[in-house]
């Protein structure tokens, strides 16, 4: 899947959301990078819409450093909530664990969320979530990896609390040192 999507809500809102909202999202938030890092993939999909997309840009480093420092044309990561479950997380099951040689050994993950900041949007039932976050990824004795960047979020209230929607990742790093990329930032 390819598309020219810019970032979600590309003019950020000066309008907060209220304090306990802010903390709602930020446990919401917190839920979300566990189910990951524990590997519970049915808790992590129910988090997300069904219309969900996660989009990371290929990283660049421009002349302007005020020009973005992607390219908003070329994906490292383009996907749905149907080609993560049916492709990402089915190379998990029992069955076909062993022939995925880029998860065995596995990596170990650890996400870390921080700075999260919540805005409201034209539509009050979509939050617009930046954070910065980090991910960790160790491989066996391997030294750990690093990759780091700035996501948006465009999250949903809904009436059992808030939906993942939309992901779109900037990382820092140029060049990827990374044991794999099928990774959620």
């Amino acid at each position: 899947m390819t598309s020219n999507f810019a970032p979600p809500f590309a003019e950020i809102s000066q309008v907060w959301a209220s304090p306990e909202e802010h903390a709602a999202v930020a446990a919401f938030l917190a839920h979300e990078a566990e189910a990951i890092d524990s590997r519970d993939f049915a808790t992590w999909l129910s988090l997300v819409d069904d219309e969900f997309t996660y989009q990371v840009p290929v990283p660049r480093t421009p002349d302007n450093p005020f020009s973005p420092h992607f390219d908003s044309r070329s994906m490292l990561i383009d996907e749905s909530k149907w080609s993560l479950e049916s492709q990402w997380f089915r190379r998990l099951d029992l069955d076909l664990y062993e022939l995925s040689w880029a998860e065995n050994p596995p990596v170990r993950f650890r996400h870390f969320v921080s700075n999260i900041r919540v805005r409201r949007t034209d539509d009050p039932k979509v939050l617009d979530v930046r954070s910065n976050v980090m991910l960790v990824g160790t491989r066996q004795s391997d030294a750990p990896k690093f990759l780091t960047g700035e996501r948006s979020d465009a999250i949903s209230v809904v009436d059992d609390g808030y939906r993942l929607t939309r992901r779109w990742v900037v990382l820092d790093q140029v060049v990827i040192d990374f044991p794999q990329l099928r990774i959620m930032l």
